[in-house]
């Protein structure tokens, strides 16, 4: 993934003109997963909100596809969070940043599906 595929803004942050805006607030149930526990948000197969697996797995799609886009978090008044640098994530707050790792771990999981297919046209390792 691009480092500068997904950028998480605050309420007051602008949008760069080339990405797609999104909004933690256009997922169901979203904020109410990534509120729980780092464990239970963390694992994705595991949520019960189809429509907010929905969302993530279509902006991981996008992000995929070569397109940018912005999340627009509404915790936050200005974010300065460099992408990729999840290494707390376990501890965050921000629903934003949240979903920045949720859809960067599911394009993850879409490249290696990718070449499992391309080099045995299978999924098992």
């Amino acid at each position: 993934m691009n480092q500068n595929s997904v950028k998480t803004i605050g309420i007051k942050d602008e949008s760069r003109k080339d990405s797609n805006l999104v909004s933690v607030n256009q997922a169901d149930g979203l904020k109410i997963i990534l509120n729980r526990d780092f464990d239970d948000w963390s694992n994705f197969d595991n949520w019960q909100s189809i429509s907010a697996q929905q969302w993530i797995f279509s902006r991981a799609l996008e992000i995929y596809r070569g397109m940018k886009i912005d999340i627009k978090c509404d915790c936050c008044e200005y974010i300065d969070f460099i992408q990729n640098d999840f290494e707390n994530i376990h501890k965050e707050k921000c629903f934003g940043k949240k979903s920045a790792y949720m859809i960067e771990k599911v394009v993850d999981e879409i490249v290696l599906a990718k070449a499992r297919r391309e080099s045995d046209g299978t999924y098992s390792a």
